[in-house]
């Protein structure tokens, strides 16, 4: 037996003896020393699949035992999916094989953490199974259905998402020179069957995918392997060691797939193989410039004659050699791309990108200009050859033109005659169906900056710029500004203008929720919108009749909302499914994947509730986090039992913010125009694991967190979900009937929370029901909960996190008080006075008060005094989240930073503060009678400062002395506390169960 094989062996005999995620750096080193043996046995040789399947199921099994936020997860998925697409493409694996790793290599490209050659081994193995799936359509019956027609658009966004990542990859850090030419071959393959995909056989240029296919047979020859692959052995767990030269791999190589062009009339070629290996293409290809079908000459080599190649090009092009040379741009950018022969385009475009490369010196304004003729000719030649542009799926083909013409805005001042080519340039860049989407978000804030530094802007400058405003305002999901074009109707920009004019205030109605003006120039996804608006489901029906098919991922997600709008689950799922995993937008990828979720659920068929489990789980790791779906999918979750997706669910919608308004609405807009008008989706949550809550809670010295969620929308019951922090076990403790303890005695919670008979507990209850009186609940011997347990709110184990590291200082150290800054709480003042003088002789005064005071309580005196307060009394009125102060001072508690120690507030409850930097919070759930909340923070400052209990005990002290009968009274208690007491039932929980504390 070999050392290798010793080593498996070993390993295989450690997991045995191990469960849960112990296992995981087991399996991490076990499908490492598989994946060696495979290689050394031979890719693609069929005595080698078994430990390629071995190897694949040791790294399956370790990335489901990895959560979600785990950075490790991004590593294993990657190892994951490279192996997949090696069995599927070096030994003819099955379908599953193809879609499960191209959603696993999805996922590990999410993640920023993953090394370098790792990343790029990642994009290069998704590229090749997206172009292998792309080319299946190229069948012998493909062809017969398709070559003249356009293939379906599936198959044109396999071969678009494919030119994307291999072009990433060469854009991306340097590696090995034969895996950039592996690279660069695939690219040349994926471009050059781009004419066939689109039915447009006069560009399909043979030659070029023959030259393509014969590199890759050399390669594989040589012995290039089917994919690159980066060995090394795992140190320390979670770590995956990558090496970016790999060592030469042994000559056995699967056969080449027939080209393309074979595939045409090769039975069965392109139908179970994923495409290899790829030959260089040119520089411009390496820079994310689409390649030329003409070779241009190659400029003279020194830096001043490629300047001077480029502007005599350019010279001869334009028709103006006695113009300047911007001017000379801006002509030949208005005449279009029409008007050039190609290959003197082709050729103008390798000057101009040479002499950018060249750096040829000068000044700025020169070296400005080169990025323009630059910007100039990218954009003429990418109109000219398309790729995709105006299908609202695929515009990173402008990236690069775009990326020079910022260049060019930042070398050439505003103030400069070439300024006006500069900004006019954009219009070369914008997407003549959807003007207000695609590079120019990027550039937006740009473009508007420049062109506002210009002495005078021309009308073509004027209205690109309010452009530029309004993507930039959509973007950030603010009013568009007015938007007028004032451009002579023959120029070239006018038709876009108008456009991005119609479309600018159908964004605007959307977004204020007015009635839009069904124009038939918007195409049949207006009538959609407007039936959406509107709400008429019967004309919503007729116009989905009305949009033909087939449909691009977006459009098709969409309109599967549509129909899960509709009630047609069947027709939702259909077009939802296939969609979501073809998405590249974030935010609409996640509410694709949160509706697939909510059909199969509503249909209810066999498999069902395991598929919408599986597409909501999905949807917590998409960006664009939702709390309301997170928070309905939770309750799902604890419905049935499954404590873990439970958890995950509820720390995501703890931490996601709400979903704006109308999101179908929105999406269908955002299919329109190519823009929301909401801002862009926000990275997933991280969601901690239940250890490291645990681990928390017990730093805190809390017992164990309970989750209270409902688990239906009519919120009649309840999940409870604990998390043991002794064991950091988490269980479903229960689905109990949902009732207010203040009003009935449901035997049902007292059943669950009568387990803990002392200590603290800490509650993150959500869904409503944290304002549950859950300290009134009545137990064994008629006890309430809060005679034996310590009860703290919080929000989610996230926020448990957070909190232990925070601490409280001595409430004595630095007290400050807010009391009656707007002159409306008058019997507020007393009451502040005599807390000050018995508890805080030294405390600071803000506001009015029957003694000194230390500011008037405006805004900017509260804030300046929050950094290092120990405690902070608030006796002032709340709005919501404001604090109200003086005059028409308002502070929001939510945006407040830099706080510490203890807030107490004397009315309402504000969760938020804990925001600002506050340990805890005490408040009221709902409100009581003002003398009763005097008595009840006097007797609270008692226990902080006299008997120095921390916050929490202090607050269960406070409502064990109101629910006794007998309590004893403190000897210096006011005449009106006195008064209060004796004319109050305070042991009625409706008083004293309002009070509650949220912190450590």
């Amino acid at each position: 037996m070999s050392g290798v094989d010793e080593t498996i062996a070993d390993l295989r005999d450690a997991l045995s003896r191990l469960d849960g995620p112990a296992r995981v750096p087991v399996l991490v080193r076990l499908g490492h020393e598989l994946t060696r043996r495979y290689w050394r046995a031979g890719p693609g040789q069929p005595a080698a699949l078994a430990d390629l399947s071995a190897a694949v199921e040791a790294w399956d099994a370790a990335y489901r035992l990895l959560d979600a936020g785990d950075p490790a997860r991004g590593q294993v998925a990657a190892q994951l999916g490279w192996l997949l697409a090696a069995r599927h493409g070096a030994h003819g694996g099955d379908q599953q094989d193809r879609d499960t790793g191209l959603f696993v290599l999805g996922e590990a490209l999410t993640f920023t953490n993953l090394p370098p050659a790792l990343a790029a081994m990642a994009r290069l193995s998704r590229g090749q199974l997206f172009l292998g799936r792309a080319t299946e359509a190229l069948s012998p019956a493909g062809a017969r259905a398709g070559f003249r027609t356009g293939l379906p658009p599936s198959a044109r966004t396999d071969a678009a998402e494919a030119r994307r990542l291999f072009q990433e990859v060469l854009d991306g850090p340097p590696l090995s020179a034969d895996v950039v030419a592996m690279t660069r071959t695939m690219l040349t393959i994926a471009e050059s069957i781009q004419p066939l995909l689109d039915g447009d056989l006069a560009r399909f240029d043979l030659n070029r995918i023959m030259e393509a296919m014969a590199a890759m047979q050399r390669m594989r020859h040589d012995g290039m392997p089917p994919m690159p692959w980066v060995p090394g052995d795992p140190l320390d767990y979670p770590v995956t060691v990558m090496h970016g030269e790999p060592p030469a791999p042994p000559r056995q190589a699967t056969p080449a797939p027939a080209s393309p062009a074979r595939a045409a009339s090769a039975p069965g070629v392109g139908s179970t193989q994923a495409p290899a290996t790829p030959p260089p293409v040119d520089a411009e290809s390496a820079r994310g410039v689409a390649p030329t079908q003409t070779p241009a000459p190659a400029p003279p080599g020194d830096p001043v004659s490629a300047r001077g190649g480029a502007r005599r090009r350019l010279a001869a092009l334009a028709g103006g050699p006695d113009q300047p040379v911007w001017e000379q741009a801006r002509a030949l950018l208005r005449a279009g791309h029409t008007a050039v022969a190609p290959a003197d385009l082709d050729g103008f475009v390798g000057a101009a990108v040479h002499a950018v490369d060249a750096d040829a010196g000068g000044g700025p304004v020169e070296r400005g200009l080169d990025r323009l003729l630059s910007t100039v000719g990218l954009c003429l030649r990418q109109r000219r050859d398309g790729s995709g542009w105006g299908d609202g799926e695929d515009d990173a083909a402008f990236r690069a033109p775009a990326e020079h013409l910022v260049a060019a805005a930042g070398l050439v001042p505003p103030e400069h005659p070439a300024a006006v080519a500069v900004v006019e340039a954009v219009g070369g860049l914008l997407d003549d169906a959807r003007p207000l989407s695609g590079v120019i978000d990027e550039i937006a804030d740009t473009v508007s900056a420049y062109a506002a530094r210009m002495p005078s802007r021309p009308p073509v400058v004027a209205a690109l710029a309010d452009l530029c405003h309004t993507v930039a305002a959509l973007r950030d999901d603010a009013a568009p500004p007015p938007f007028a074009v004032a451009v002579p109707s023959d120029h070239p920009w006018h038709r876009v203008l108008s456009t991005a004019v119609a479309h600018a205030r159908l964004a605007a109605a959307v977004r204020a929720g007015e009635p839009i003006d069904v124009d038939p120039a918007l195409g049949p996804l207006a009538g959609v919108l407007d039936a959406v608006l509107r709400d008429d489901d019967a004309a919503l029906r007729a116009a989905l009749d009305a949009v033909p098919g087939p449909y691009p991922p977006r459009t098709a997600a969409t309109l599967g909302a549509v129909r899960l709008k509709l009630g047609d689950l069947d027709a939702a799922i259909a077009a939802l499914s296939p969609a979501v995993r073809d998405l590249d937008d974030d935010g609409l990828r996640g509410r694709g994947w949160w509706r697939l979720a909510e059909a199969y659920r509503r249909r209810g068929a066999a498999g069902d509730a395991d598929r919408s489990r599986a597409a909501g789980s999905t949807a917590l790791r998409c960006p664009g986090a939702d709390r309301r779906r997170a928070a309905r999918f939770a309750g799902w979750m604890l419905a049935e039992g499954r404590a873990s997706e439970a958890f995950a669910a509820l720390e995501h919608a703890a931490a996601a913010p709400d979903e704006p308004p109308d999101p179908l609405a929105r999406d269908l807009l955002s299919v329109l125009v190519g823009v929301g008008v909401a801002p862009r989706a926000a990275a997933a949550p991280d969601v901690p694991s239940p250890a490291a809550v645990a681990a928390a809670v017990r730093e805190i010295g809390a017992t164990a967190l309970l989750y209270l969620h409902p688990t239906d929308d009519a919120r009649r019951t309840a999940g409870v979900l604990c998390l043991d922090a002794a064991t950091d076990r988490l269980d479903l403790l229960a689905n109990v009937p949902l009732t207010d303890p203040l009003g009935a005695d449901d035997p049902a919670l007292p059943a669950v929370l009568g387990r803990w008979t002392s200590g603290s507990l800490l509650v993150a209850a959500s869904g409503g029901l944290d304002r549950l009186a859950l300290a009134a609940v009545r137990g064994r011997d008629d006890r309430r909960l809060v005679q034996d347990v310590v009860l703290a709110h919080v929000s989610s184990g996230a926020e448990v996190i957070d909190l232990a590291g925070r601490s409280f200082a001595p409430v004595t150290a630095a007290p400050v008080f807010v009391v009656n800054p707007r002159g409306d709480r008058d019997p507020a003042m007393a009451e502040v006075m005599a807390v000050r003088r018995l508890f805080y002789p030294r405390s600071a005064c803000l506001g009015r008060a029957l003694e000194p005071v230390d500011g008037a309580g405006t805004p900017d005196d509260v804030r300046g005094r929050l950094p290092g307060a120990s405690v902070v009394h608030l006796a002032c009125g709340l709005r919501g989240t404001s604090l109200q102060l003086a005059g028409d001072g308002s502070l929001d508690a939510a945006a407040v930073r830099g706080a510490g120690g203890l807030a107490i507030l004397t009315e309402g409850w504000a969760p938020a503060l804990l925001d600002a930097g506050f340990a805890g919070v005490v408040g009221w759930q709902w409100q009581v009678p003002p003398q009763v909340a005097a008595l009840a923070l006097f007797m609270l400052h008692l226990h902080l400062v006299d008997r120095g209990e921390p916050p929490a005990a202090a607050v269960n002290a406070v409502q064990r002395w109101m629910l006794d009968p007998a309590r004893d009274l403190p000897p210096f208690l006011t005449a009106g506390h006195l008064h209060t007491i004796a004319t109050t039932d305070l042991t009625s929980p409706t008083l004293w169960a309002a009070l509650a504390y949220r912190g450590r």
